[in-house]
């Protein structure tokens, strides 16, 4: 990158850290950003991941959650991801740290890439506020990984343009690896290519030299490839996954479409919502994206991109085209374009459309950007110029008079808000009037100043998304008060219903009572907190057998049998629960813990094993006392037969090592025997009975179980997954080549 470039991205780098600091400065008062899932989710995830670190260790598997579940396969934990690292700072100062980095990142890349394409410094700054401090890119924090994933994407874009110009390869390969390992692969994807197909298309525009370098699109091809195989310690995991959970032929239509971006919320691009509004179930509005403010001056500036790049009228289309898409995807059912590809198979797997709308994002505060340069130093002669001012100006002109007028959209709409955007936009149209007509000020005093009209309404006017509330009303300390020092446990509002219940209260959706009430009830991933195992996992992509396993208790199963086969210890809820079986323990604030009998060791002998198939295992765990039967089903395997232990023999198990992804068993037994692990089953875990590897064989439908001879001996079983392994190799040999492209300098790989 040149250095005037560099300069630029620093310059926009502080700008978005700024903006971060002003709205987050009460972290330093014990306060946290605590709106969507950032408390029970995304905070307690990314520190379970990076205590890790601290310790030494690959999070490959997470023993605490689901009764152990994949954890550098889950992709949005960002095992690899580098600025995951922050999380090694405590509470709130991590948060911060975090969403700093990301708005600082994401500026600066807006920056780079307008800069780059010849926008004025000023332009290029304006439009990386515009991406890093509105609306629809702060929303995407309180889903996290998705923040971080679009704070690639102007990098991604850039790195792109650079290729298709003769840069080296890495330019384009680093920033989209990194937006892979930053959580959203979708979103990753999309910008990937879309990016590679726009560079692709627009690579002669612009372009003065007289010998413009040839193979663009091999170049971007192997950028492409390169970044899969840099991301793929944590893609091919991924992948095994999602393939192992079903989840790419199991998600419905109406979860692909569910929660979309409303009508009421494209208002939100002209007059901002009040805080109020974006916290209550209005009709219209969508509840993914909590608000897409921007103000009418960004619209204002826009109408004159073509004037600001008039000689890139293919870049300014396609940009328009990718905005398009973003927008109807965004709409969901709405769009009409969601339903279709999903009818088509592109978006199974897929969920939340609402998070597309970032590209329709990125392409305003791009247009805006060029519009500020068109404005003040451009002329509207042009047929791009022409066009692209009618074009936004339909647009923006359509959004304002849905906004005004249609019966609805009015309420909920911050007269404060509104009038700082509107008084700003009539600023900078009077700003813009001098300029052009009277001469005064100069050009290099208009676009500084243009940049201050439209960047200090931002922090006022975008701040819902980073509401924060005290950090001493989140602290979990549930498991301690209500004297629970080992699980695992099963917490009732992991079930979205009773959460969504219990929160509200009759209250709005939202609420920092809310917050502390999901904590409190061990909502999400917040057992985490106090290394407490859990039996259920917030994850998107759970164990499909644990899930249907521990689901047969609302289906006519007995609840404390079906929990005690699991390992279930305590059953946590803010529910009164009616089983007689089940003893009420103790009780604080609102949650009661409840004890469950004669639950499951983690690693037990059972006398007799039959095969049976998942059906089978299922309705037999709903009608039988397994343990009581002293019974293991076990999932049919060549060579496996049922067997039994042979008159009065004897066999005992005991625990040595419980580590994070190995378990440790001594065992005695008078004959071979089937040793019983309560950790859900997966395919990475191997078993060694003395040195000796012995085949983990999937029991009761969700767990593990063994074979092990008579005698004393000692098992381990370790978790090493397949998928790590390779994606490991993948990505240490794409690091040794992407080491050599870089050192080669400009035009690797061409």
């Amino acid at each position: 990158m040149p250095s005037e470039s560099r300069r630029t991205a620093l310059a926009a780098a502080a700008l978005g850290a700024s903006l971060a600091g002003v709205l987050l400065w009460p972290v330093f008062f014990g306060m946290v950003p605590a709106r969507g899932d950032l408390i029970d989710f995304f905070w307690p995830m990314k520190h379970y991941t990076a205590s890790r670190w601290l310790a030494g260790e690959i999070a490959l598997w997470n023993p605490l959650s689901g009764g152990g579940e994949p954890w550098l396969a889950q992709l949005q934990t960002g095992v690899f991801y580098p600025l995951d690292l922050v999380f090694m700072l405590p509470l709130p100062y991590s948060a911060l740290a975090a969403i700093l980095l990301h708005m600082a990142l994401a500026s600066a890349g807006m920056a780079a890439w307008l800069y780059g394409l010849g926008t004025s410094r000023a332009a290029a700054l304006t439009g990386g506020l515009l991406y890093c401090g509105a609306g629809a890119f702060l929303s995407l924090f309180p889903v996290y990984n998705n923040a971080c994933t679009a704070a690639w994407l102007p990098w991604v874009f850039l790195g792109a343009h650079r290729v298709a110009r003769g840069a080296n390869i890495t330019a384009f390969a680093l920033p989209c690896a990194l937006s892979f390992l930053a959580g959203e692969p979708s979103l990753a994807a999309a910008g990937g290519v879309s990016a590679a197909l726009i560079a692709y298309g627009t690579r002669g525009e612009g372009d003065t030299r007289l010998h413009r370098p040839s193979g663009s699109g091999k170049r971007l091809l192997l950028g492409w490839l390169l970044a899969l195989g840099l991301a793929a310690v944590a893609l091919v995991p991924f992948v095994q996954l999602l393939i192992d959970s079903g989840r790419l032929v199991g998600a419905t239509r109406e979860e692909a479409l569910t929660r979309p971006v409303g009508i009421v919320d494209l208002g939100d691009l002209i007059l901002p919502p009040t805080a109020e509004a974006v916290r209550t179930l209005i009709p219209g509005r969508g509840s993914y994206l909590l608000s897409l403010a921007l103000g009418p001056a960004v619209f204002f500036l826009a109408v004159a991109a073509g004037a600001g790049f008039p000689g890139r009228g293919r870049l300014l289309l396609s940009l328009a085209l990718l905005a398009g898409a973003g927008l109807l995807c965004s709409l969901g059912a709405s769009g009409l374009l969601m339903p279709l590809l999903y009818d088509l198979g592109v978006v199974r797997g897929l969920r939340f459309p609402a998070r597309w709308f970032v590209f329709c994002h990125l392409a305003i505060a791009f247009f805006a950007a060029a519009g500020l340069d068109g404005w003040v130093y451009g002329t509207f002669d042009s047929r791009t110029s022409r066009w692209a001012a009618r074009g936004v100006a339909a647009f923006s002109g359509l959004l304002t008079l849905v906004t005004l007028l249609a019966g609805g959209l009015i309420v909920g709409r911050d007269p404060w808000r509104g009038g700082a955007v509107v008084a700003s936009w009539a600023l900078l149209g009077l700003l813009v009037a001098s300029t052009r007509i009277l001469k005064w000020p100069k050009p290099g005093q208009a676009c500084p100043a243009a940049l201050l009209l439209v960047a200090l309404p931002l922090p006022f006017v975008a701040r819902d998304p980073l509401e924060l509330v005290p950090l001493d009303s989140v602290r979990a300390h549930a498991m301690r008060d209500l004297g629970v020092s080992k699980g695992p446990v099963f917490p009732a509002l992991s079930d979205p219903s009773l959460l969504t219940a219990f929160i509200r209260r009759g209250e709005q959706p939202w609420s920092p009572e809310s917050v502390q009430r999901s904590v409190a009830g061990l909502a999400g991933y917040t057992n985490l907190y106090e290394r407490i195992s859990s039996a259920t996992s917030a994850s998107p992509i759970p164990n499909p057998k644990r899930t249907r396993l521990l689901g047969a208790a609302l289906v006519g199963g007995d609840l404390t049998t079906v929990f005690a086969l699991a390992g279930v210890r305590h059953l946590v809820t803010p529910f009164q629960v009616a089983v007689p079986s089940l003893k009420l323990a103790r009780s604080h604030r609102g949650i009661l813990r409840y004890d469950i009998p004669g639950s499951a060791a983690r690693a037990y002998f059972v006398s007799s094993v039959r095969p049976a198939t998942d059906d089978e295992v299922f309705t037999t765990v709903m009608r039988e006392n397994l343990l009581k039967k002293d019974l293991a089903l076990v999932a049919p395997a060549p060579g496996l037969m049922a067997s039994a232990r042979k008159g009065a023999g004897y066999a005992a198990a005991r625990v040595l090592e419980d580590e994070n992804e190995q378990l440790a068993v001594q065992t005695s037994a008078s004959e071979v025997s089937f040793l019983v692990i309560t950790r859900s089953y997966d395919r990475g875990w191997t078993a060694r009975v003395d040195g000796q590897t012995k085949p983990v064989l999937r029991t009761n439908l969700a767990f593990m179980g063994v074979f092990v001879p008579a005698g004393e001996h000692r098992v381990v079983l370790t978790y090493r997954p397949v998928s790590f392994l390779i994606g490991a190799g993948i990505t240490v040999l794409c690091l040794l080549t992407f080491a050599g492209l870089y050192l080669q300098g400009p035009g690797a790989a061409s």
